[in-house]
């Protein structure tokens, strides 16, 4: 709701400038454009990270609601990682369950984890917003001529 009326107070002082209806529209255009490409920017390493880490047995440890958000911590060995991703919300006693053996991948880059869900997430995203943002890219530069 507060990003509808920090749009609508912007348009009215674009107004206010001298700036038409149109000129309005493309700039909300060309942002909404420039978010999609930094989400397929983002997924985009997330791949290079995902390819760059490698599979060990955890064991699922505790929550860390410390932070931004919510994140899964693993027992790996001696050290405990936290998960690069937040957790799940919805079914986290499924998720989640204390002293119990699975694989994750580890991160060696950031010194994480990244559990199935996260690895999930970076696929799925990755297979949308990716081509997406090529496809945006390919249409500013046809309508814009970048």
């Amino acid at each position: 709701m507060e990003y509808i009326i920090v749009l609508a107070l912007l348009s009215i002082i674009f107004f206010c400038l001298g700036l038409s209806l149109g000129d309005v529209l493309m700039m909300l255009a060309v942002l909404l454009c420039a978010g999609i490409v930094f989400v397929g920017a983002f997924f985009l390493f997330s791949l290079v990270v995902l390819a760059l880490s490698r599979k060990v047995t955890a064991s699922f440890l505790k929550m860390n609601d410390e932070g931004r958000y919510p994140c899964a911590v693993y027992k790996v060995g001696d050290s405990e990682l936290k998960n690069l991703f937040p957790s799940e919300m919805i079914m986290k006693d499924k998720l989640y369950v204390p002293e119990k053996e699975i694989k994750i991948r580890r991160c060696v880059l950031f010194n994480a984890a990244l559990d199935k869900n996260a690895v999930m997430t970076i696929v799925v995203g990755s297979a949308v917003f990716i081509p997406l943002s090529a496809a945006v890219i390919f249409a500013m530069k046809w309508f814009f001529g970048f």
